[in-house]
């Protein structure tokens, strides 16, 4: 059978028709699923006689010539769909005289003139590709947009940026530790500063007009994430991407220089509101910006000082910092003002929102409360005469406390709470039940958890502490008492009364050597948290057959600031990099922390890993060398 002869351009019939070739860099990214994004260039043909749109081509690079010619030839011969047959016009512009001189003698081979011609009507269609590709969003302004803005003052705000960056102050920095900031020093505006990174998740700095504001965001009291953003709105500094940048931006940075400390760590100034909508700074917020991230790296190295109770000792300076005009003074005090600890939210997941909820009932996943397996088991101790003889009152509110824990109904749970509770003085478990869903606030919480294991402590006589002393938890008695016991000792720890809660959980153990209520991740991270490494260890030796990233790593990180680089260390962690080799990634930076943590630990896996560096990255980040010290030991690639 005879092979089907290929058409040349130039045996394609001409028309007296002008086409345009236009090859244009958009202002928009492509972010493929585990790649770099990149903004594409689309090469546009043109039908200008008949207002067609003959052809194009996406490309991820800077098109060649050969690019260009092939997308006008591929037109030619294969035009989109109702707009007409296979042709070849009689004239082709291009916008740019180098490009038709390029394409001329290759468009005279199949005798269709190029010429040189303005091109503006490309820019509409253009504008409606990028929208498109946008999902419909409009651009972010370009900084120099705002009136009064100056390439100087953003070219200081982006130098203090990359230096507050690479100063990594959020190490030092949790989002509680506020700091208020006067610039100028003498008579200026006063704004609230909250360093953010220290969990990992989102880099920047948020500032607040007044205390009010800052109690509301951490005290709660809000039904949704926006009304956290002051009533006035909010100036903000992000850390993001290059490709978040606008692209007046990023055009800009590329044409005066601007300073970054990475590709991952371009500024994101922005003054946001509750609406959602978002204005860019203007000169007098510019400059108060670039003084503040000037202003606190200095602050935390030079007088920031640990008060020994997980706090940093009041203090406050006034700081001489240069900026683009000079160097200007600020004024700098810690703390901006004092957070009553007792009032904050009694659940840790009061503020976590769904963004709708179609969201929420997509991604919620059914909550399995182990608790609800112990009145089945009691029952299966009643039939085998397991059942210790005891308080008839008691045994009918554990029974009432058993039907709560299966009640998917919020407030009939509470209801038999509150009838367990009257019903025997001696029902832990009530109480316990009133802290976690009525307690509002962690003193009220508290108090709820008190009452609980002072009721555990009279259904368990003292003789019964000794006999089952090392057996607790294991026998279903106990576990209302232990409950109640471990939830004194978390509000505690949320008061930064750390010694307190320390004792509660060394009784804890004590009572249950093999801890299943995973107290000892608990006291491990206090003890590092505080610094106190020798109790660390002497923890840590204490489950020495753990294999979990919490106990592998931080018994690395705990041998490391003890020793320092050696045997010890090495080998800690070298083994714990074979039990889970996903750690890494997020303690050096080359993972981000997520937003929402996996709900489930499997260990060795991944979501493990994201766990761990929740609790642990900035403790890594905190001791000196470490993180260089775990790179050093990781494989080679």
């Amino acid at each position: 059978m005879p092979r089907k002869r290929s058409i040349k351009p130039a045996d394609l019939p001409q028309t007296p028709e002008t086409w345009a070739v236009a090859p244009v860099l958009l202002r928009t990214w492509i972010a493929p699923p585990g790649e770099k994004p990149y903004r594409p260039t689309v090469i546009l043909i043109m039908d200008l006689t008949n207002d067609f749109i003959m052809g194009g081509n996406l490309t991820p690079h800077t098109p060649t010539l050969d690019d260009i010619y092939a997308a006008l030839v591929a037109a030619m011969a294969k035009p989109n769909k109702g707009t007409g047959r296979p042709r070849r016009p009689a004239v082709v512009y291009c916008p740019e005289p180098e490009l038709t001189i390029a394409m001329s003698p290759m468009l005279a081979e199949m005798g269709v003139q190029c010429e040189t011609h303005d091109l503006s009507m490309v820019a509409d269609i253009i504008k409606d590709l990028e929208t498109h590709m946008r999902h419909g969003e409009p651009e972010l302004p370009g900084l120099l947009a705002v009136p009064g803005v100056t390439p100087e003052l953003l070219g200081g705000v982006f130098a203090a940026a990359a230096e507050f960056h690479r100063a990594a102050p959020w190490v030092q920095l949790a989002n509680e530790h506020a700091i208020a900031i006067r610039f100028p020093a003498d008579g200026g505006r006063t704004r609230i500063a909250v360093t953010l990174g220290n969990a990992g998740v989102e880099y920047g700095l948020a500032t607040y007009d007044n205390w009010a504001d800052v109690e509301k965001q951490f005290i709660g009291g809000v039904d949704h994430p926006s009304e956290a953003i002051p009533a006035q709105g909010q100036l903000v500094m992000f850390y993001d991407s290059f490709h978040r940048l606008s692209f007046d931006d990023l055009e800009a940075k590329e044409q005066h220089g601007w300073e970054t400390a990475g590709e991952e760590a371009c500024p994101l100034p922005l003054f946001v509101h509750r609406s959602g909508n978002a204005r860019r700074p203007n000169p007098e917020e510019m400059k108060w910006l670039e003084a503040a991230l000037r202003a606190i790296p200095l602050f935390v190295r030079g007088h920031l000082r640990p008060d020994g109770k997980g706090d940093y000792q009041p203090v406050e300076a006034v700081l001489k910092v240069a900026t683009h005009s000079g160097e200007v003074a600020v004024h700098i005090k810690y703390p901006a003002g004092i957070l009553p600890r007792d009032q904050r939210p009694a659940r840790d997941d009061i503020m976590d929102w769904a963004d709708d909820e179609d969201e929420k009932e997509t991604d919620e996943i059914p909550f399995f409360d182990r608790r609800m397996m112990e009145g089945p088991m009691a029952e299966i101790g009643r039939r085998m005469g397991a059942e210790r003889p005891g308080d008839r009152n008691l045994q009918k509110a554990q029974e009432l406390m058993y039907k709560a824990w299966d009640e998917p109904n919020p407030a009939k749970r509470l209801a038999l709470a509150h009838e367990a509770v009257a019903t025997s003085d001696k029902c832990a478990d009530g109480y316990v039940l009133l802290a976690e869903e009525q307690a509002d606030t962690v003193a009220r919480a508290l108090e709820y958890y008190q009452r609980g294991m002072e009721a555990g402590e009279r259904a368990l006589d003292p003789e019964y502490f000794k006999e089952a002393l090392g057996h607790f938890w294991g026998i279903l008695e106990t576990r209302p008492y232990m409950r109640a016991r471990q939830g004194v000792a978390n509000c505690l720890i949320k008061l930064n009364r750390f010694d307190e809660a320390i004792t509660h959980y060394r009784e804890l153990l004590r009572l249950n050597p093999g801890d299943n209520q995973g107290i000892r991740y608990i006291l491990l991270s206090v003890f590092v948290d505080l610094d106190r490494s020798d109790e660390a260890l002497g923890l840590l030796k204490q489950y020495d057959d753990d294999a979990m990233a919490d106990w592998l790593y931080t018994w690395a990180l705990v041998e490391f600031r003890l020793n320092g680089s050696g045997k010890d260390a090495d080998r800690k962690l070298k083994n714990a990099l074979k039990w889970n080799p996903h750690v890494p990634a997020y303690l050096t930076g080359r993972k981000r922390v997520p937003n929402r943590l996996p709900p489930y630990i499997s260990p060795g896996k991944d979501d493990e890993a994201a766990h761990y560096a929740n609790n642990y990255l900035n403790h890594w980040r905190r001791t000196p060398g470490a993180v260089a010290w775990l790179i050093s030991k990781l494989p080679k690639r």
